[in-house]
């Protein structure tokens, strides 16, 4: 009696498995051909193709009268405090090489500057005075 029981309740899960899976398979089979019948296309099927604008960015000026001659050398940013290798780097990458070039600069303009290359907030700016201290540094370079 037992195994016939047993026997009985395989025999009703392999039969209720091989459902499942038929079902699954058969319904995998009907989603092929119903996308078959659907054919989808575009709103603009059969527009005529406009041509692509070219996508210009807009430079930044360079201020020519700032900009350093390929006569001067780079100034060392370290000098200044709170500025290590990594943000002179960055500065350099910026295009800021003089201290006469980063003292014209606000700490706003000069985090939107270095932002592609370092991340440096304008109040951080501020609080360590970069530009107060390149003033400083700009004022004795032009005295030599």
């Amino acid at each position: 009696m037992v195994k016939t029981v047993r026997n009985l309740t395989v025999l009703g899960a392999g039969l209720g498995v091989s459902a499942v899976v038929g079902w699954l398979l058969l319904r995998e089979s009907k989603r092929g051909k119903i996308a078959e019948r659907f054919v989808v296309r575009s709103r603009t099927h059969d527009a005529v193709a406009e041509p692509v604008a070219e996508i210009a960015l807009p430079l930044d000026q360079i201020d020519l009268e700032n900009s350093p001659s390929t006569s001067q050398q780079a100034d060392d940013f370290t000098t200044i405090k709170d500025i290590g290798p990594y943000f002179a780097q960055a500065l350099q990458n910026a295009g800021i090489t003089q201290f006469a070039q980063l003292a014209a600069l606000t700490p706003e303009t000069l985090s939107e500057r270095l932002a592609p290359f370092a991340t440096a907030r304008a109040q951080r700016i501020r609080n360590n005075d970069w530009i107060g201290q390149a003033q400083q540094l700009a004022a004795s370079a032009g005295k030599k």
